[in-house]
């Protein structure tokens, strides 16, 4: 047996005598002795540590092998997956004028109109297939609760269809909050909704800078009394967006939470993150955002603010292999006018639609360079593959202008996943 090619190794502070070992593959953390390391060199680890770490993923028969089983991880994880996820941009409509909106100049009076909402089910109800066990719809905008009417008018046939077949239905929303009332979170539990994201960027006035009502009105106090009346209802997940220049005032967000009732145990999620820097044909003309996660500041904004939301109890993003949208095969976005794309951050940009619910999907391998990261030696030896696998298409079009080189994200894990996992260990938040 050997140790995994995918296992990092970290002293542990809280005891000399161990060491903290992480799997970049299966998320499993372990503390190990390191006479158990220098055992499994030697070949001479006892039988019953050999099958804990075996468990955890930690342990292989052959290292070689298992970096080769890794190419074929994405099909494989499709070949097991039964799930369906649908972003529906119902509208390109908002309340709100956000500095950073990656939508930009996409925004206006843009609605999914009756005739691609019909179809829109007829395509969904088609590509559910027998032995599907669950569909989650994602509501997008613009601001998606401007269009309540057309929500309901999407769910209420799906959702029986769904649960005729045995599967699970739920909705969920990405929404400013600005409407997300009692009232109209009440008015859709029927209609499956389970969970709703919304962004706080930070303390009211960092916040009301970023994201005023179009007229240019705070709206921080308004998204703080609804998520407080609708937390009991819904699963409710708070996303901050940070700059280089403000996040160090973010920790003075909490104190508000408590204020308006959203305490840990009254959220289900609680994140922040680095806004992206737009440098399209429809970006604002905001210029502090990201253009990748590996500038240095980075490396000291994400463990702090992290280790500021843990240590108040709140549940946030662990890290942990995941793969992007892009990758799964039963995930994709359909936009207000029925094309369809496999980023929600790209609607809009003509050369990334993948067809349209009426002819429906063509093949987009090539065009959003699937699997890229397989030809990039560095990828295919890279520990990380699997936390990355090639990183963020979205963000190397922002900074490159097309998405056929990866996103590497190696210096930036290098810089923080020991804080990261220290982190989790100490709150009690690891896997």
């Amino acid at each position: 047996m050997q140790l995994s090619h995918y296992a990092r190794i970290f002293s542990w502070p809280n005891n000399p005598a161990l060491r903290l070992v992480y799997s970049t593959r299966t998320g499993a953390v372990a503390l190990v002795p390191p006479e158990d390391l220098a055992a499994i060199e030697s070949g001479t680890i006892d039988p019953e540590s050999a099958a804990a770490l075996v468990e955890l993923g930690l342990l292989v028969p052959d290292r070689n092998q298992e970096k080769k089983d890794a190419l074929d991880l994405v099909k494989e994880l499709n070949r097991l997956r039964t799930a369906m996820n649908v972003s529906v941009v119902v509208n390109l409509h908002c309340n709100f004028r956000c500095r950073y909106c990656f939508e930009g100049s996409q925004k206006g009076r843009s609605f999914m109109g009756t005739n691609t909402a019909d179809q829109l089910i007829a395509f969904i109800k088609k590509r559910f297939q027998p032995g599907m066990t669950r569909l989650t719809l994602d509501f997008f905008g613009g601001e998606p609760l401007l269009s309540m009417g057309l929500i309901k008018k999407i769910a209420g046939p799906l959702k029986p269809f769904i649960e005729s077949r045995g599967a699970q239905f739920e909705i969920t929303l990405v929404t400013n909050g600005s409407l997300l009332t009692a009232k109209n979170v009440s008015s859709l539990l029927p209609m499956g909704l389970k969970r709703a994201k919304v962004t706080v960027d930070g303390p009211p006035e960092v916040h009301n800078f970023f994201r005023p009502y179009r007229s240019g009105r705070p709206s921080f106090a308004t998204i703080l009394k609804n998520l407080g009346a609708c937390a009991e209802l819904i699963k409710l997940a708070i996303n901050g967006n940070f700059t280089r220049d403000n996040y160090h005032r973010f920790p003075v967000l909490f104190a508000y939470l408590t204020d308006y009732g959203l305490t840990p145990k009254r959220v289900h999620n609680l994140s922040f993150a680095t806004v992206m820097q737009v440098n399209d044909g429809f970006s604002t003309g905001f210029c502090g955002g990201c253009a990748t996660c590996n500038e240095e500041w980075l490396s000291d904004a994400v463990p702090f603010l992290r280790g500021e939301i843990l240590q108040r109890g709140y549940s946030t993003d662990q890290i942990a292999p995941s793969l992007c949208m892009v990758d799964v095969d039963n995930s994709f976005v359909v936009n207000y006018d029925g094309s369809l794309y496999k980023c929600v951050a790209l609607i809009g940009h003509q050369e990334y639609a993948c067809g349209d619910v009426w002819s429906g999907m063509k093949d987009y391998r090539q065009q959003y360079h699937l699997d890229h990261w397989q030809k990039e030696g560095k990828c295919r030896e890279c520990v990380y593959l699997q936390l990355c696998f090639g990183g963020c298409r979205y963000m190397a079009y922002q900074r490159d202008g097309h998405m056929a080189e990866v996103d590497c994200w190696q210096p930036f894990l290098d810089a923080t996943l020991e804080a990261t996992l220290l982190q989790d260990v100490r709150y009690g938040h690891s896997a």
